[in-house]
């Protein structure tokens, strides 16, 4: 069982070996695990998560050791963040939920300047993935297709309807014809809406990317959802297909990426038509399945985050590689 203390101790004298932390661990205990194991060949390097509540975080029950942090919208929540990091030698912070990217993008200089790198990206580029507008605007200045917004004037029914800033499908929904449409809906400045891209003959694709601290692509593994449980891929397949090419092509550099980007789009099943939805700037769901098809990222990231080593480009994954994932247990007792 992990150990789990507060933020709140005397600092202790720090150890030679850098240590890596997981924000918001929660039930990621197959993120934590994958790094647990890259970090084998890093000798004294230790995996902690980090949660509001860690004593019912199964994650942090598998850690080195866990810690209770405030939550990233209380004021205190920075500070405790980087007392824990001093008194702890973490070298690594990897957020894992959207609240966190822009608070950790902001801290970046006040966390080099204590010799700490956030696996997060710049604040310009955190900004435009967490609002949808920005990110269709970014993809078709890439060159890459979006769904078309619509103005409120000039809805195309069926529309899909969804918060410019939402994340994990809240607020979305489909609205097959005016009648769907209600005032509340309508009126709420922060929905907006999109072009209706049908599920029937298009294949939803999360693909994991793993940027060096350059902002240089280094591998772009396409997941196929076949099948998904509360907005989180339950069901997936590695798919090696014109994807990787259209990633390559349009995001080969990318100024003030960091780290790993989970990029969303529809693909007809047919044509071969992709339609990019959105970007996430952080570990995806589903990212164990890109793992165990042969591209480690976590230990890509420690190699370079705590060795300083550079990242070659690598395409040896295996494709076709599927994930079915089941319900596991941890069973602690209370204190």
């Amino acid at each position: 069982m992990s150990e789990s203390r507060s933020y709140k101790h005397a600092k202790r004298e720090p150890q030679f070996m850098p240590n890596v932390l997981i924000l918001s661990a929660g039930r990621r205990v197959s993120l934590l695990r994958g790094f647990q194991e890259a970090a084998l060949a890093h000798k004294g390097c230790k995996i902690f998560a980090a949660d509001a509540a860690p004593a019912f975080s199964a994650a942090c029950h598998a850690a080195d050791a866990s810690f209770k942090l405030p939550r990233v919208s209380d004021p205190e929540y920075k500070e405790a963040l980087l007392a824990l990091c001093d008194k702890n030698d973490i070298r690594l912070i990897v957020p894992t939920i959207d609240p966190e990217l822009g608070v950790l993008s902001k801290m970046r200089a006040q966390l080099s300047a204590r010799g700490i790198e956030a696996l997060v990206c710049s604040t310009p580029l955190v900004d435009i993935f967490a609002d949808k507008r920005a990110t269709a605007a970014f993809f078709k200045e890439i060159g890459l297709p979006t769904p078309d917004l619509y103005a409120r004037d000039t809805l195309h029914f069926p529309v899909f309807v969804k918060p410019y800033d939402g994340s994990l499908s809240a607020g979305a929904q489909l609205l097959m014809s005016e009648k769907d449409l209600t005032p509340a809906i309508l009126q709420d400045e922060k929905n907006i809406f999109c072009e209706y891209i049908d599920h029937r003959t298009h294949a939803e694709f999360t693909c994991d990317l793993y940027f060096d601290h350059h902002g240089d692509l280094k591998c772009a593994v396409p997941r196929k959802r076949l099948e998904v449980r509360g907005g989180e891929v339950s069901k997936g397949e590695a798919c090696k297909n014109d994807i990787v090419d259209q990633l390559f092509d349009c995001f080969a550099h990318l100024e003030g990426a960091r780290g790993v980007l989970t990029v969303q789009l529809f693909r007809h099943e047919e044509t071969g038509r992709s339609y990019y939805i959105e970007v996430n700037p952080r570990f995806g769901g589903g990212y164990p399945l890109t793992r165990c098809a042969g591209a480690d990222f976590q230990a890509w990231l420690l190699r370079e985050y705590l060795n300083g080593e550079a990242i070659d480009l690598f395409h040896d994954w295996r494709d076709g590689a599927i994930m079915l994932r089941y319900d596991a247990e941890i069973i602690t007792q209370r204190q």
